[in-house]
């Protein structure tokens, strides 16, 4: 098999590089070994949260110019302000185009509700979680109704709403508690309780039971005008069934994400997933790379878990692999690897300088700024010191950033996978 881009990894910084590879018209396949951290997330896109003292970001594209100032190794400063920029146009495009309306509030960070009741700042959001409407509905000071269904155990409303209380913007707000009864459907024996949040995205999916669902959702509310229910409207039909579900209450449904799996991170992987396809490039499911032999400062093909004897081969190739959450990055109890092919890792080399005595320590956790040492171009350094040049990467696995201390973990996957991208892009037109 030979491609002109193989990428190695299937979450944002993989799929965003793979759809503009195959959008350029490369062959291009993404290799991914399993679920995507798009499963566990929020479904929002942090592109700058917090600055170095840990303050709120309300413009993020003036603290990313500021971060491409003054540190020359953040993944933000290699792919350049204006390629952030075209990063974020080009995934609300694609988004866009798949579907999946990404709402932002101009050059503004914006606040989404967490499964928790926190607020956390993000700049893209889905509708139902950030839009002129709900706007409107928090600026009217109106009632708000937190509802949950009977049952479900991966979301707590209590929790959600005690949180608000002690937020100023929802103090001084008539915050209600409600709960809608599931419909026994399709004559299923599994238990109410073992329900999880993509057997209720089915239920909504069938749209049969909307009526029923709305009459239950009028009397929990009473006279509320805004209803937050935990996400799972659905997956692909979700905007539909939400402007009928709004339609039959009279009243604005806002999601709010629960427990893994994330149905709002689900949507932004299936609309990439599904642009990635369309684009005829081919997603290779439930395949890992496990090697691959360095000869002249360049890869020369790789070996997978199931090639056999027979090696996967391209004329670039992108690690996409994430940090140690899924695997991207490795550690025992001398150092912390990237297991693949081995490439150099900035990382403390005493291990207890990884992590900080305290758990919720305000200046994080030093081994989530760990990765892949790259040079401007993206290009990873081998074991041996030299850099690798037809190998780039993307996302998690970079080094020099702290994705939660910052508040740009989505950031960093969109723009450096758009980056390598292009360098792809112009190395073949060359």
């Amino acid at each position: 098999m030979k491609y002109d881009a193989l990428i190695i990894g299937g979450g944002l910084a993989g799929l965003t590089c793979g759809i503009r590879c195959a959008a350029a018209g490369l062959r291009t396949a993404i290799l991914s070994g399993g679920m995507n951290s798009l499963h566990f997330s929020s479904g929002s896109v942090d592109l700058a949260g917090y600055d170095d003292e840990g303050e709120l970001v309300k413009k993020p594209f003036e603290q990313v110019k500021k971060i491409c100032r003054a540190r020359k190794d953040h993944p933000y400063a290699k792919a350049g302000l204006p390629a952030v920029k075209k990063a974020m146009e080009f995934f609300i495009e694609t988004t866009s185009n798949a579907g999946l309306t990404m709402n932002h509030n101009g050059d503004m960070n914006h606040f989404h509700i967490t499964g928790l009741g926190t607020l956390k700042p993000a700049y893209l959001s889905q509708e139902s979680v950030f839009g002129p409407r709900g706007l409107e509905i928090v600026n009217s000071g109106g009632k708000i109704a937190v509802m949950n269904f009977s049952g479900f155990r991966d979301y707590y409303p209590e929790q959600t709403v005690a949180y608000l209380k002690k937020n100023r913007i929802f103090a001084d707000r008539d915050i209600v508690l409600g709960e809608i009864s599931l419909p026994w459907y399709m004559n299923t024996q599994k238990n109410m309780h073992e329900f999880r949040s993509t057997d209720l995205a089915r239920i909504f999916e069938t749209e049969k039971y909307l009526p029923r669902i709305a009459e239950e959702i009028r009397k929990g509310a009473g006279d509320a005008t805004a209803v937050s229910l935990p996400a799972f409207l659905g997956i692909k039909n979700y905007r539909a069934i939400r402007k009928r579900l709004e339609e039959l209450t009279g009243k604005f449904i806002y999601e709010i994400p629960t427990l893994p799996p994330s149905i709002l991170g689900l949507r932004i992987d299936q609309a990439l997933k599904d642009s990635f396809i369309g684009y005829g490039g081919e997603f290779i499911a439930g395949e890992r790379a496990e090697s691959g032999p360095v000869d002249s400062g360049l890869l020369e093909h790789i070996n997978t878990r199931n090639s056999g004897i027979e090696p996967v081969s391209a004329k670039y190739y992108v690690l996409a692999t994430g940090s140690f959450f899924s695997g991207g990055l490795t550690s025992n109890s001398q150092r912390i690897m990237e297991p693949v092919f081995n490439f150099k890792v900035d990382a403390d080399s005493k291990r207890s300088k990884w992590y900080s005595w305290f758990f919720f320590d305000a200046k994080s956790h030093p081994f989530l700024s760990y990765g892949v040492r790259t040079d401007k171009n993206f290009n990873p350094v081998n074991e041996k010191g030299n850099t690798v040049k037809n190998v780039f990467c993307a996302g998690a696995v970079l080094s020099g950033y702290d994705p939660v201390r910052e508040g740009c973990g989505g950031g960093v996957a969109i723009s450096s996978g758009f980056a390598c991208a292009g360098k792809i892009i112009g190395e073949l037109k060359k």
